[in-house]
């Protein structure tokens, strides 16, 4: 998602930029989990139930440095990722910037310190026996920095100099993990758009199936664990609808270890910029945003992905806090969870520690130990949690 923040977040950047990153201690991960056993990627996706994003994290940046804390959260600990298993979830996705971080030419040399430390990160999930995502978010933000699929960027030189990056950031990061079992999944980018954030052109959604070829291509070249590992494919900009009708898997060397992700906001006004603050056909006959939209939704990418053997996440959803809106958002985690459930997706909520009430104010869980950040939260947690699971249907869901 695309971040705005603060001159105070700009200030605390300054500050914490400095400090050194977290060393591990007794308590942490010292040995990578073991590979599972599975019998299908399906299988595998399914295995993860439900999952939480480390937001607003090892993605912040401050013109596309990163920095863990650049946006104010704490850095990320054992005890965080214990929390986050324990109220059960069973995956998290690590959105990671590189930015800055990355070298030039013709190495494209990441920053090994930077590169351990999202190593570290993703063990904490490890340890816990969750699953683990990481990717590349921020870089390819609007098309504003060097992942771009503008459309003077598809052709020439500049294309040409983009294809050797990501080729050199994947092989890097694949180095760096090819030991690792396949609790790790790798995630090719972000939200990929040329800033418009509309349906892009032919071309452009064209490029974005060509990085995914590269993604792949990369990834299994390496080796290792690598040779076997989930991969997680988005399509033009994650939205569903684009997805469905012009994402083309890359061909692949081994078979059933590709997983497709789009993200679901429905309405953003009111999932994410809190100005609308009820949902759903009873509070709002006849918009186009309710459940009807959830159903037909998630409908059209299981019949396109699902029902053939290909499994979905839903790498980012959500609704922010709203304090005169909360039965209105507890409704619309039950329903779209359990719609997406019922789907076969795995969701991942986002979580971006922004509390309070207001646009983007995600956050569930307490960044020190992985805790509900209060009853409000808690039963927010509650429905999600009981919509993953059996025991009811879609329709016995009551508006407010």
């Amino acid at each position: 998602m695309k971040k705005i923040f603060s001159l105070l977040f700009g200030i605390l950047f300054l500050i914490f930029s400095c400090q050194e990153y977290p060393k591990l201690n007794e308590d942490d991960p010292q040995e990578e989990p073991p590979s599972e056993e599975v019998s299908s990627a399906m299988e595998f996706t399914a295995s993860m139930k439900i999952g939480w994003n480390l937001g607003n994290t090892l993605e912040a940046h401050n013109n596309l440095t990163p920095g863990e804390t650049a946006w104010g959260n704490p850095a990320a600990t054992q005890a965080l990722m214990n929390g986050v298993a324990a109220r059960g979830f069973g995956a998290v996705r690590i959105p990671v910037t590189w930015g800055t971080k990355i070298g030039d030419a013709p190495d494209y040399a990441i920053d090994e310190a930077w590169l351990k430390r999202v190593a570290t990160v993703a063990s904490y999930v490890g340890a816990t026996g969750m699953k683990a995502i990481i990717n590349i978010h921020h870089d390819g933000a609007d098309s504003s920095h060097w992942l771009s699929v503008k459309t003077a960027d598809l052709t020439g030189p500049t294309k040409e100099a983009m294809d050797a990056k990501f080729k050199a950031v994947w092989r890097q990061i694949a180095e760096q993990f090819k030991d690792s079992g396949n609790y790790l999944l790798f995630e090719a980018f972000n939200e990929l758009h040329d800033g418009s954030w509309g349906n892009g052109s032919s071309a452009q959604r064209s490029r974005v199936n060509e990085l995914n070829q590269i993604f792949v291509d990369t990834v299994r070249a390496v080796g290792g664990e690598n040779s076997n590992r989930f991969l997680i494919i988005p399509g033009w900009v994650t939205r569903a609808s684009v997805t469905v009708s012009s994402l083309v898997l890359p061909t692949d060397t081994v078979e059933e270890r590709l997983i497709v992700t789009f993200h679901f906001y429905d309405p953003y006004d009111f999932a994410g910029s809190a100005e609308q603050n009820v949902w759903g056909n009873k509070a709002l006959p006849g918009n186009w945003a309710n459940e009807n939209n959830v159903r037909n939704t998630f409908n059209s990418v299981k019949a396109k992905f699902v029902d053939k053997g290909i499994p979905v996440i839903i790498g980012e959803y959500g609704a922010v806090n709203q304090s005169e809106a909360f039965a209105y958002r507890k409704y619309y985690m039950e329903y779209v969870t359990k719609h997406a459930h019922d789907c076969g997706f795995v969701p991942f909520y986002w979580d971006n520690a922004g509390f309070g009430s207001g646009s983007e104010k995600f956050g569930l869980l307490k960044r020190s130990d992985g805790s509900a950040y209060d009853s409000y939260a808690q039963q927010i947690l509650d429905v999600m949690m009981k919509a993953v699971n059996p025991g009811y249907t879609l329709e016995s869901i009551t508006p407010p």
